[in-house]
């Protein structure tokens, strides 16, 4: 008996497996279900007036703005259907825990039980597909993504590009109900149709889906295409050319219309690891070594991870690397050659199986890998998808091994799988557990990164948010001596003078700030406080001027100068200000009726 949902069947004699991942998967993740919204959350959701509210307005500046956008910030990140998701969870329960993380964990077990049902469809059998799919629902590199809500742009990024391979693996174009046109046109058309549209989702979603034409030629040549390598990789890339398509559409907006600060340089300054292709080879060889050891005995877990920049080749963790990935290649050469003339037969064999093990875990690399100079080397949640080929590869030659050898070797293997997925589960309860409590979850980063500017920046925030002004002051001036070039330390320090009425040397931290990041909307806002106080309204209008041109969304700066205005006895200015805030009252109901209220005194 099966059952279908939009058109994708599944058999039920497997609903004990997947009840399996479905339980699993909410237990191990259940301790993150109170978890608070912190650190990039505070930006994307919490203050962010873009996703409290389906208006026509918040929905077009999801399509035309960068995240940061509604907060008066700039970044190069785009990701409007991610943005749709937190304003559901938003609408629903506002920033209350819960809700967030229930799609978040939901959507990670859904891509659990997508792996299931494509291994398989690919293998037909029932052991590498529940356990590899087990093992990576469960390994605790996934908290980085599924555990943190900012990150939620992996596993919905993941689960359309998994749908697209669901739709080929299983031949969806076969399964429609005969009263309709059955015709392999038909069938043709509908499949491009609905995987062309997951994917414009991912790339919506998060921008890391640009690999996904690469993801599908060596899916395709791995375990679709029935010919030999070399056509099979023609093959691939002619049934490709749909979705390189969409992807180069989606690269020219992004480097015109869409390019809100600089798509291919994320720093700000020019510096080794920007200006050399080779440095950042190099360096990336070495954070291979990292992630292979986090992949084997995930230990040590944290954000923020420092690495370091290699210059030269005859550097052991560079040359090591290189030599073991020199191994593998051979390795899969070695099998293409002795395998080749097999390939006419469709059978998943050793060349197929590394070679997509190994395409899959690269080509998901891609983008982070430093061909282009990102923000960061390494990232936990970079390994979301791509070590589903490693992890397939390990599960697949430990079934070869328990059929071809003695029951007892079976039972160890099972023991073993079961050992590895207990450890896994554990580790990952213990790092959702130290995800729930952020004072705690950044010290322990600093245990590992004690010269992390942002991290001592963050926990100095959480300290002053408990009254705690002088152990935060302590982590700003740390964070400040470690790495003086973003602004927030300094716009920090200035509001803990500023609260000692210290006005002079508030003034100079809010001016510092804005000498690092001019845009920097905060400094402005506490500067005008600062000048209106000291009775300078010309300087307090021109701070709150120069805020409401970078965040234009927010009704309060709207009121404040009009208030300015009117005690400038200019009424006209003051009028249209409160005009210009009542369009985005729906942000701030409080702010709105006080507007509403003072322009009364214009009706009189």
């Amino acid at each position: 008996m099966k059952f279908s949902i939009f058109n994708f069947q599944f058999s039920n004699k497997n609903l004990g497996l997947v009840s399996v991942l479905v339980v699993v998967g909410f237990l191990v993740y259940a301790f993150n279900l109170n978890n608070p919204l912190f650190w990039d959350d505070t930006d994307w959701i919490v203050n962010n007036p873009f996703v409290h509210s389906f208006s026509l307005e918040n929905i077009g500046n999801w399509f035309t703005k960068n995240t940061l956008a509604g907060i008066g910030l700039k970044s190069n990140y785009y990701r409007p259907f991610l943005f749709l998701t937190f304003a559901l969870n938003y609408i629903i329960s506002g920033t209350a825990p819960l809700g967030y993380h229930l799609v978040s964990n939901g959507l990670h077990v859904l891509n659990a039980i997508l792996i299931f049902y494509i291994l398989l469809s690919i293998f037909k059998n029932k052991f590498v597909a529940f356990w590899s799919a087990l093992l990576w629902l469960v390994h605790p590199l996934q908290t980085e993504a599924v555990t943190y809500i900012s990150g939620r742009g992996d596993p919905l990024t993941a689960f359309f590009m998994l749908l697209i391979l669901y739709l080929w693996t299983n031949d969806v174009e076969h399964r429609y109900e005969k009263s309709v046109d059955n015709s392999p046109q038909r069938r043709s058309v509908s499949l491009w149709a609905l995987s062309t549209f997951f994917l414009i989702l991912a790339l919506l979603s998060r921008e890391t889906a640009i690999v996904f034409p690469f993801l599908f030629m060596v899916f395709y040549i791995a375990f679709v295409s029935r010919e030999r390598f070399l056509k099979s990789l023609k093959q691939s890339f002619v049934k490709a050319l749909p979705y390189f398509s969409i992807v180069f559409v989606y690269g020219i907006l992004r480097l015109t219309v869409l390019n809100f600060d600089n798509t291919l340089n994320f720093y700000s300054k020019a510096n080794l690891y920007t200006e050399s292709f080779l440095v950042r080879m190099y360096t990336f060889l070495n954070v291979l070594l990292t992630y292979a050891k986090l992949l084997i005995l995930p230990l040590g877990q944290h954000m923020e991870r420092s690495v370091t920049i290699y210059t030269h080749f005859f550097n052991w963790p560079v040359t090591g690397s290189f030599l073991l990935l020199a191994a593998v290649l051979g390795l899969i050469r070695y099998y293409y050659k002795k395998q080749k003339y097999l390939l006419a037969n469709g059978q998943i064999n050793d060349f197929r199986l590394w070679f997509f093990a190994v395409g899959w875990f690269f080509v998901n690399l891609g983008p982070t890998s430093g061909i282009t100079p990102i923000n960061a080397q390494l990232y936990e949640h970079w390994l979301y998808l791509a070590m589903l080929g490693p992890i397939i590869l390990a599960v697949y030659y430990l079934d070869i091994s328990r059929k071809r050898y003695l029951k007892a070797a079976n039972i160890a293997i099972i023991f073993i799988l079961l050992i590895s997925v207990s450890f896994f589960s554990v580790l990952s309860v213990k790092r959702n557990i130290i995800w729930g409590n952020p004072i705690k979850f950044f010290e322990d980063i600093l245990k590992y990164e004690p010269d992390g500017a942002r991290i001592n920046n963050n926990l100095g925030n959480l300290y002053y948010d408990k009254g705690e002004k002088e152990k935060a002051e302590e982590y700003y001036w740390k964070a400040v001596s470690i790495e003086d070039n973003f602004p927030q330390p300094h716009f920090n320090l200035g509001s803990i003078l500023q609260s000692r009425n210290d006005i002079r040397g508030a003034i100079v931290e809010f001016e510092k700030a804005l000498e690092i990041d001019p845009n920097f909307p905060y400094a402005y806002q506490n500067l005008a406080v600062i000048y209106a106080g000291q009775g300078d309204l010309i300087n307090a209008a021109n701070a709150l001027e120069k805020l409401k041109t970078i965040t234009p969304y927010n009704s309060q700066i709207y009121y404040n100068l009009a208030l300015i205005y009117l005690e400038r006895k200019d009424n006209e200015f003051a009028y249209q200000n409160l005009q210009e805030g009542l369009k985005y009252g729906q942000f701030d109901p409080e702010t709105e009726s006080l507007m509403r209220d003072l322009l009364k005194r214009f009706e009189k």
